[in-house]
């Protein structure tokens, strides 16, 4: 719901694009760490990644 809000988008989209995210695979695998990170936190690697991967289109 964080990103939905972030994004000015509803809840059924924010899905979709956090479920196609490399910080969505990160946060699966226990090895990286993210599940001990704050939803904040979380939230802008998230924005992050989203905004890299903008502006290599």
């Amino acid at each position: 719901m964080l990103l939905a809000e972030k994004l000015h988008v509803d809840a059924e989209r924010a899905h979709n694009i956090f479920y196609s995210t490399k910080v969505y695979q990160q946060l699966s695998d226990p090895k990286y760490g993210l599940q001990l990170m704050s939803d904040d936190y979380i939230l802008e690697d998230l924005i992050e990644e989203l905004r890299d991967s903008a502006t290599a289109s």
